[in-house]
Parts: C-alpha cells; sequence; structure tokens
C-alpha cells in the first residue's frame, strides 16, 4: 500500500474508532491519574508544588480552546485500565506531543498513540510535530530515537542534548570573556541568517519544525490564537554576529503557559552554537547569549532560564546550574505521519503479541 493510501485510510478515522476521548477529561482528574501511575511521582510533585496552582489555571484555560491549543487523548478499558497522551500548539504549524502516561495498558497506551497520529494526518495543516524524552527511557527510545532509520533524514530528526536550568542571578552576572562579537535581538521578521545558522547546527527538518523559515519569528500568530483564552505564546531571539556579519551563535527564548509541559520545556531556551567554533569561543557564546536572553525570563516563575543545548556546559554547573537531565528531542515533518503512523502500530503490535484482544487498526 502506498504513503499516501495509508494516509487516506488513516484520515478517514475518528477518536471513537480508536476507543478514545479527546478532552474529556478535567485537568484536576487527569492530574490525579498522572499522580496514582506515578508519573507525577512524589519529587516531581513537590518541584512543582510552588507554581500548582498556576499550571492547574493553564491547563483548565487551553481547554476551552478545545483542541486549537491543547489536546489530551484518552482511552478507558472496561476493566478499569486508562491511558493519555497530550500535545499543545508549539509554533504556526508545529505540536509538541507529551505525557504518555498509562495505568499498565499496552492496549491504552496504542490507541492514544496511533489515534493521535491519524487525527493530525485528517487535520492536513500540520508542517511538524515533536516528542521529548529521556534517553533512559527504553520504550521511548525505541519509539522516536529510531525515527530517522524509519522515516528518513529528510523527514525526520534526533537530537540529544542536556537540559539544564541557569539561575537568573547567575545568568545576569555572566562576565563577558574576550569580544565574541555583537549581540542583537532580532524582529519580528523572517531572518535568512538565522535560519541558515539552525540548518547548519539541526538541519532542515528543525528548521521547518521550528518556524525558522517563516516571516513571524517572534509567533505573533500563535501568540493570537492563545490569547483568545488569557494565554500567551512567544518567542525572543537573540543572534550573535561576528565581524563580518555571519550569524555564529543564537538563543532562541520560548515563553509559554508554564507547566504545560511537567518540565518547563514549553518555556525552553535553545541554543544554536555554529559548528567549527573552538572550546573558548563555544564558551564566550554561550555566556554571551544567556546574560541577553535572561531579559525574556524576567516574569519566569521559577527565576532561571530553562536551557537546552547541544554544547558543553559544564562551567555552568559548576557555576550553580542545575542539571535537569539529558533529553533527546524527535522531530518529523507532516509528511512522515503515515509512516509514524505504521511504525508506532508496528511497535506496539510487537509488545501485544500473545497478549489477548486488543484494538487494531486497518491501515
Amino acid at each position: 500500500m502506498t504513503v499516501s493510501a495509508v494516509a487516506d485510510r488513516i484520515a478517514s478515522r475518528t477518536w471513537s474508532d480508536f476507543g478514545c476521548e479527546v478532552n474529556a477529561l478535567p485537568p484536576v482528574e487527569l492530574f490525579d491519574r498522572y499522580e496514582r501511575s506515578r508519573f507525577l511521582y512524589p519529587a516531581k510533585r513537590a518541584r512543582l508544588a510552588p507554581y500548582w496552582s498556576l499550571i492547574l489555571e493553564n491547563w483548565q484555560r487551553a481547554r476551552r480552546a478545545g483542541e486549537l491549543l491543547h489536546w489530551v487523548a484518552s482511552y478507558d478499558e472496561p476493566g478499569g485500565g486508562w491511558a493519555s497522551l497530550s500535545s499543545w500548539r508549539s509554533t504556526h504549524g508545529g505540536w509538541q506531543t507529551q505525557h504518555l502516561v498509562s495505568s499498565g495498558t499496552l492496549a491504552g497506551g496504542r490507541a492514544v498513540m496511533l489515534a493521535a497520529q491519524a487525527i493530525r494526518v485528517a487535520e492536513r495543516q500540520d508542517v511538524a510535530a515533536q516528542n521529548w524524552f529521556s534517553p533512559s527511557n527504553r520504550f521511548a527510545a525505541r519509539a522516536f530515537g529510531s525515527i530517522e532509520r524509519n522515516l528518513g533524514p529528510a523527514r525526520s530528526l534526533v537530537v540529544p542534548g542536556d537540559y539544564v536550568m541557569v539561575p537568573l542571578t547567575l545568568a545576569r552576572a555572566l562576565p563577558p570573556v574576550g569580544s565574541v562579537g555583537a549581540v542583537t535581538e532580532l524582529d519580528a521578521g523572517a531572518c535568512p541568517e538565522l535560519a541558515d545558522l539552525a540548518r547548519r547546527c539541526r538541519g532542515e527538518v528543525y528548521v521547518r519544525a521550528e518556524g525558522l523559515d517563516r516571516d513571524d519569528l517572534r509567533l505573533t500568530d500563535v501568540d493570537r490564537l492563545y490569547r483568545l483564552v488569557g494565554l500567551r505564546r512567544h518567542r525572543r531571539v537573540w543572534a550573535l554576529y561576528d565581524a563580518s556579519g555571519t550569524v555564529r551563535a543564537a538563543a532562541l527564548a520560548y515563553r509559554g503557559p508554564l507547566g504545560f509541559n511537567f518540565s518547563f520545556l514549553e518555556n525552553r531556551c535553545d541554543l544554536l552554537v555554529a559548528p567549527g567554533l573552538d572550546p573558548t569561543e563555544v564558551r564566550r557564546a554561550t555566556d554571551t547569549l544567556l546574560a541577553a536572553a535572561c531579559h525574556a525570563y524576567a516574569d519566569f516563575a521559577p527565576a532561571a532560564v530553562p536551557l537546552a543545548t547541544t554544547t558543553p556546559i559544564d562551567h555552568l554547573i559548576l557555576a550553580g546550574a542545575e542539571s535537569v537531565r539529558p533529553y533527546t528531542r524527535a522531530l518529523w515533518l507532516a509528511e512522515a505521519y503515515p509512516d509514524l503512523y505504521r511504525h508506532i502500530d508496528e511497535l506496539y503490535a510487537q509488545r501485544l503479541h500473545g497478549r489477548g484482544v486488543y484494538p487494531r487498526s486497518s491501515a
């Protein structure tokens, strides 16, 4: 069966065809399930405690927008097993899928994963999707860490990296170390030089997934959608130019509703540093851009810059930054959605073999 034929068959299906509902669970009930399943384990719950009321309010506000901004797919088995998956609009046509949680039902996990992918195919409005996972999560590593091999490097990307919380006090105090060039905050228009840097660092899939090829770097159109329910989603970008006027590094400071992701990835600061710089230049660029980007986080409740990077940051850890965890980011373009659906379906079929009846897709 051709990819287009698979896409047509998938696109004819609805949430209920998979035994799923969308946005059926109020956030309070969903979070209670998270705790009972230990996805929201005691240490994480304690970490989120100072912001819990705001996180709950943000999820409740987003729910008012239906599937426009944020959706939660859920599956309930007659015997009491359940699973859920959530996703939120990250860029103009990009979604961040996350929080695959279940009470131990493989059938439920399979249902929400396949239903979510089928609905995205049916919508036909996406550019890309992404998922962040810990390399220690064996299922996620197998499902998403392998997508470049299964979907092809022209349509997918896997980026290992580190995620650290840099206290604002530290970011503001980073001393300038020699001359590294001029730092400029970019305006809302397109910046081909930034897109070129991103291609050299991450490739075309990343550029498209993050909307860096569009004429709206600050995500003004996305922010307008979030404002409909009293929320915000925007991006500020600082670029570091060398003496020749070439962009050598950049910091992309994303701001969004606190707690959409329980690691605060909706507010991450992506650091891009051109390949080929020596270690001293990398450190100078990192510190200079952090000192600039911290202005975007002046009202960020945790009082830190959530830095996502693939470059060495040992000096920041030694200076007091908190290493949250290694994160691997998987990104895939919309044209790969049918193949990802098939990949997930086959993966669950292998895991479910011999375990009895479970929902199956005809695609």
